[in-house]
């Protein structure tokens, strides 16, 4: 059989996990190719470390994209400019490629001018050179209202909003000014981590309670006014002094403009196998939607753990294809997840997202050995995935 071309879009944590798993599982004449318009890879969860003073310099962790070709997986260093699902063609800024099989994994767009004052007041938690740049202010603040805001939901990695508030209660705790600071978070979620369900929400509103940090659900923000230090909700106000924000999460523009996204916003897959409306289109990661095979109508988070499985199904279902097989890999909606709660300990969450009636969940104690775990295995992705 003559060898076909996988074209995958995007080198984020999903795409470059489901290069990885394909060259592992399909033979050497088949072609991999990862279109990505950055030069490196940056492990986002590495932020915490960086707000933290735990990881001085971003470089530590990234890693050069040339590094694929060692791997046999071939890079396109593009932006990706137009996409046709149904040729399964796309045209970059280097080149215009087609494939056999098309793998979305373009993830979210985190557009803080969405939302009047942002980008003026907040330092973005979902960008590596705000995370980076978070430390200092941190360090350096006496007295006053810390505050972490949620622009919308859904968003990329559902704990990242509550580890901040963590650490940001840690360390004026370390500082021994935490008497003279409020922290607070404001979200538009019913409860944190809504979509592992109320066990899971009610165990983080636990550890926010036991360290005094304010949970404000439901409260959508309209503008941040920043001459006057003041969000303005849909219904009522706050004041703060530092805020950390997490912006707006959407679909990128050329996946919507190729009407690839429902009433969602996102682009909807089959739930077993990720395959698109398109034959021989799959997405996955965070640009995708997939709502649980449960009553309470959730969707799956939109978290590293979920995109890696995710590249796992497609990667064995074109595999299977390849060799004249059936798809038999499915999604089995089974995650986990570690929670930075500062002083060098993390709770660690797991569970199945398509129990029923609903999902099924567990967050551990925070400990010193979840910690070290998170860094391991943090480690150990970046290594894999460049």
């Amino acid at each position: 059989m003559a060898g076909k071309t996988i074209v995958i879009l995007g080198g984020g944590f999903g795409g470059l996990s489901t290069a990885q798993q394909l060259r592992r599982v399909i033979a050497p004449e088949h072609r991999v190719v990862v279109v990505e318009r950055e030069d490196t890879f940056y492990l986002c969860a590495f932020n915490m470390r960086l707000m933290a003073g735990e990881m001085k310099d971003q470089r530590e962790g990234e890693r050069s994209l040339s590094e694929l070709a060692r791997k046999g997986i071939e890079w396109v260093h593009g932006e990706v400019l137009e996409l046709d699902p149904t040729a399964r063609r796309v045209r970059t800024s280097s080149a215009t490629l087609e494939g056999d099989y098309l793998i979305i994994a373009l993830g979210a767009e985190k557009d803080g001018s969405i939302i009047p004052g942002f980008t003026e007041s907040a330092y973005n938690l979902h960008d590596v050179n705000s995370a980076r740049l978070i430390h200092q202010p941190l360090q350096e603040f006496e007295t006053g209202r810390a505050i972490v805001l949620v622009c919308r939901s859904p968003f990329s990695c559902p704990s990242s909003p509550y580890e901040a508030a963590f650490l940001m209660d840690s360390t004026f705790r370390k500082k021994g000014n935490r008497q003279h600071v409020e922290v607070a978070i404001y979200t538009p979620e019913l409860r944190p981590m809504g979509a592992a369900g109320p066990e899971m929400g009610n165990a983080v509103i636990g550890l926010l309670k036991e360290r005094d940090i304010g949970y404000y659900p439901q409260q959508k923000v309209q503008r941040i006014e920043s001459g006057s230090r003041k969000i303005v909700f849909e219904e009522g106000e706050t004041s703060f002094d530092l805020l950390v924000g997490v912006p707006p999460h959407v679909a990128p523009k050329v996946v919507r403009e190729a009407g690839l996204t429902d009433e969602t916003g996102w682009v909807p897959v089959e739930i077993d196998t990720l395959e698109t409306r398109y034959p021989g289109v799959y997405a996955l990661g965070d640009v995708t939607s997939i709502r649980q095979p449960n009553p309470t109508g959730l969707f799956l988070p939109k978290a590293g753990v979920f995109a890696d499985e995710q590249s796992r199904v497609v990667a064995a279902n074109i595999a299977a294809e390849l060799r004249g097989e059936d798809k038999s890999k499915r999604l089995d909606g089974k995650g986990f997840c570690y929670i930075e709660v500062g002083d060098g300990l993390a709770a660690y969450g797991s569970g199945n997202f398509f129990s029923y009636p609903g999902p099924n969940t567990y967050l551990e104690p925070p400990s010193k050995k979840h910690h070290e775990e998170r860094k391991k295995l943090e480690m150990e992705q970046l290594e894999d995935l460049v």
